[in-house]
């Protein structure tokens, strides 16, 4: 009988082990499990921050590619803006005595213009000197007819070309 009771504080004693152990290994868990929780919480909180930032420079790259555009089309417009000043220059140069220029038209690259001449002579010359230019291409006359101004008689012409820019 005296093994018995020696065999039940064994039993005992070891179910005390084994609930102090497992009561241990459950507050190590639930330790763990908090700790894993707060990382988990920290981690979201950095990942949130991190977005932030990574939206915020999403914003500026295309803040910086809408300003370099611009300043394309800026240096562009400059570029461009001599070509009518020049184009106007260069006609002024070619116009032969006894032709006069009424209107001038520049849109895409194409001038389109309107003159009067004391003869067809000189619609001829005027043509001849735009073909010559190296600035200008596929010069080509609309139309001339004869009309009068004051009972004069004078040549209206209509013509138009293309700038190489």
């Amino acid at each position: 009988m005296h093994w018995l009771q020696n065999l039940a504080v064994v039993l005992i004693a070891v179910n005390l082990v084994a609930l102090v152990v497992s009561g241990s290994v459950t507050l190590w868990v639930k330790g763990k499990v908090a700790q894993l929780t707060d990382q988990s919480e920290a981690n979201k909180s950095v990942i949130g921050t991190l977005t932030k930032k990574i939206n915020e420079m999403n914003e500026k790259e295309k803040l910086n590619k809408e300003l370099e555009q611009r300043g394309t089309l800026i240096e562009a417009l400059r570029k461009n803006q001599s070509v009518p000043v020049r184009v106007l220059n260069d006609v002024a140069l070619l116009i032969p005595d006894g032709l006069w220029l009424n209107a001038l038209f520049f849109r895409d690259g194409v001038v389109s213009l309107e003159g009067t001449a004391f003869s067809n002579i000189e619609i001829v010359s005027f043509m001849d000197n735009l073909k010559k230019s190296a600035d200008l291409a596929e010069v080509y006359l609309e139309e001339s007819r004869e009309g009068q101004i004051e009972k004069v008689k004078v040549y209206q012409f209509k013509a138009h070309f293309r700038v190489k820019v």
